[in-house]
């Protein structure tokens, strides 16, 4: 490295600076014997020195060694604090050790902005534009860790963590843009891709949770209430990567939105279980009629979104709360349209009855008188209990013979 910072070890001559081991004779060639006087001021001649820790420094980032990186950057500042190479080497090994725990973004920039603030005319804009790209990929990088812990656990914190991260990296991101004069639009969009995708394998896995893998968990009220809270958290971040792509294609724009439409969906036809005095399962909690129609409003209104992207996009009829459909008098004694012994019937209903003229007519009669009944004794107890017991024993019997009581979506017929 070029210094004379020499001490002798075990037989040899070892530099302080670098590690070199010289014999006898190359320390005596590298030394001044005798007393030399001097006048006036003396400038040290470093420049061997840091272009020695310049190449280690590149030899270590190459090997993906970052902490040995900084180290030598850092080794360089002390010698020449405006060594413009030794601060944006040290920016990005720096910002690429970062963690969601330990997000060094901000350290990266300052790291970075030294560089453009040092660099010599003929080199700044080549500096501003590398400064640039490192810390565009740095924040979309960062972004995409915090999601893949998301993908792993579709937690409200690691949902809250995503957006945290997102909204710090653009600030120091557009920070070093507005220093570097370069346009800032187009990172957000690679990020919002990132948040899109995470929300859907995220799905899967509050589903799972809340379902069971093979979708054979009945959920209590505090699971449905955790299951609620999950999914809302999931559709405020597909709503978030929507705000940040300022320039979205339509195609990211239907499925974004799509989405969104099956969360809410989820969430309006969800409810919790409990057993009965017959050890039977049956509606504990489920949405009210206004919390219900306040969703599906939400529901028309991506679809309004997709149709303003997409002219051929054909916008569904508005559907009726979930509690409000078929199967009134099962609805009204299990308490939900979504629940094991409804499932069960309207399977029955949709793969049986309707595969008859003399099932589709009772069908059709059913439709015709059942929705009077249930509003006007629907909400009676002797009504309910009047149907429990036919109920339940069709429902036992339809199960024995092999009609399951899994979540189903009704057929049109």
């Amino acid at each position: 490295c070029g210094s004379t910072n020499l001490l002798k070890q075990d037989g040899v001559f070892v530099c302080q600076d670098c590690g070199t081991k010289y014999s006898l004779e190359e320390a005596k060639k590298m030394m001044v014997e005798g007393t030399v006087e001097v006048t006036g001021t003396v400038k040290v001649d470093s420049s061997a020195q840091i272009a020695n820790y310049l190449m280690m420094a590149n030899n270590a980032y190459d090997a993906s060694n970052l902490k040995e990186t900084e180290n030598y950057c850092n080794k360089i500042i002390e010698v020449d604090p405006n060594n413009y190479e030794a601060w944006f080497l040290k920016g990005k090994a720096a910002g690429w050790q970062s963690s969601v725990a330990n997000n060094r973004i901000e350290e990266s920039v300052n790291c970075f902005t030294k560089a453009v603030e040092n660099a010599p005319e003929d080199k700044a804009e080549e500096v501003k534009e590398d400064a640039a790209k490192e810390v565009k990929k740095l924040a979309v990088a960062l972004v995409s860790l915090s999601c893949g812990h998301y993908k792993k656990n579709a937690s409200i914190d690691n949902a809250n963590t995503i957006k945290n991260l997102a909204v710090m990296v653009q600030v120091y991101a557009l920070k070093m843009m507005a220093t570097c004069g370069v346009k800032s639009d187009d990172f957000t969009s690679e990020i919002a891709i990132k948040i899109n995708s995470a929300v859907v394998d995220g799905y899967d896995d509050i589903e799972r949770d809340y379902r069971g893998v093979n979708g054979d968990y009945h959920p209590d009220t505090n699971d449905w209430r955790e299951y609620k809270l999950r999914m809302f958290a999931a559709i405020g971040l597909l709503r978030y990567a929507i705000s940040l792509d300022k320039n979205p294609s339509a195609k990211a724009t239907e499925a974004r939105y799509s989405n969104i439409i099956y969360g809410l969906q989820k969430i309006e036809k969800s409810c919790s279980y409990r057993l009965d005095s017959n050890a039977q399962w049956m509606t504990a909690c489920t949405n009210t009629v206004e919390t219900k129609n306040d969703l599906i409003n939400q529901i028309m209104e991506c679809h309004s979104k997709i149709k303003e992207v997409n002219p051929d996009y054909v916008i569904p009829e508005r559907p009726q709360p979930s509690k409000q459909g078929g199967c009134y008098v099962a609805t009204a004694v299990y308490g939900s349209y979504d629940c094991p012994q409804v499932w069960t019937l309207r399977r029955y209903r949709d793969d049986t009855l309707a595969a008859t003229w003399y099932g589709r007519l009772f069908i059709h009669t059913y439709y015709a008188v059942s929705p009077t009944l249930v509003r006007w004794f629907g909400e009676t107890e002797w009504f309910k209990n009047m149907w429990r017991g036919k109920l339940d024993r069709m429902v036992r019997r339809l199960q024995s013979e092999g009609v399951e009581d899994t979540p189903y979506e009704d057929k049109v017929w």
